[in-house]
């Protein structure tokens, strides 16, 4: 199916399946699956042709309320979404757009600056230097269950540009890899600030970290894809950048995968990831070169 052809033929409502509930007015209300949505804000017309948030007002249609799923602007992954035979919410997001609205299992959710010692002793133990790492974490609390007694689980929360986090907790008894989520929307994040510097992109935020704080501080410019599906976001914002391009992404299958999709675009990129090998990554690297 094209654009117009889905414009004509599809609907909000079948796209997002069942509504908690309608309106006097007759409106089709759901949790905006994009974000963090305790109160229900997402509202779909009668006839299923427009939807709102009525939280920050954003509104649109069937192919604007798709890509905002997807998170993507490219209207190919739109339209395949819509070849699929099973087209639906659930099954055009998959298992890593699953595991992004699981947000909307926070009871709790509240960010407030990096202050837990836990926190700050698991940054030391990956070798991060926690000055710099205050310059751009923050704290989450949350939980997953009503708390009466005020406690709460807490990680690292580190914003992307669309306002979502990536959340990264400290290792623990049952779960040696720490906890790892995050609050949709999904996207990549930048840090533009250093005037004619080269910018390097990484695939995570520790291995970000882990480059400032081999390099003595933060000396270039900075994006970071918070996953490799969102390299196709990453170039259109690279395509913009006039400086070097300098790709550090992991030395694995999915790192192969993405450095090339960027390569391709934009082959004046540097792939620069052969000095962190063998390590697969900037974090393992600067742990084997700090030992102790």
């Amino acid at each position: 199916m094209n654009i117009e052809q889905i414009k004509a033929n599809k609907t909000c409502l079948d796209y997002l399946g069942t509504p908690l509930k309608k309106t006097s007015s007759g409106w089709h209300v759901y949790r905006c699956p994009w974000k963090t949505d305790t109160h229900p804000s997402l509202t779909v017309s009668p006839d299923g042709k427009v939807w709102r948030d009525l939280s920050t007002g954003a509104e649109g249609g069937i192919i604007e309320l798709v890509m905002a799923c997807l998170n993507t602007r490219d209207f190919k992954l739109v339209c395949a979404a819509f070849d699929s035979s099973s087209f639906s919410l659930s099954k055009t997001l998959d298992g890593k757009k699953e595991k992004e609205l699981e947000c909307s299992r926070f009871t709790s959710f509240s960010v407030m600056p990096l202050q837990s010692r836990g926190l700050y002793a698991y940054l030391t133990k990956r070798k991060v230097n926690t000055s710099i790492a205050r310059q751009f974490l923050q704290e989450a609390h949350y939980s997953f269950h009503e708390r009466t007694d005020g406690s709460y689980l807490y990680a690292l929360a580190y914003p992307n540009d669309l306002g979502g986090y990536e959340l990264r907790g400290a290792p623990y008894t049952g779960n040696p890899d720490g906890y790892k989520g995050g609050i949709a929307p999904k996207g990549i994040t930048t840090h533009f600030d250093k005037a004619n510097a080269p910018t390097v992109v990484f695939e995570g935020f520790m291995d970000m970290l882990s480059f400032a704080t081999l390099c003595g501080g933060v000396k270039h410019n900075y994006m970071v894809l918070n996953s490799t599906v969102n390299a196709p976001a990453a170039i259109e914002v690279l395509r913009l950048i006039s400086g070097k391009v300098l790709l550090c992404l992991d030395n694995d299958n999915g790192g192969n995968k993405a450095t090339k999709q960027i390569l391709d675009a934009l082959p004046s990129a540097v792939d620069i990831r052969k000095r962190f090998a063998p390590a697969k990554d900037v974090n393992e690297y600067l742990c084997s070169k700090r030992k102790g």
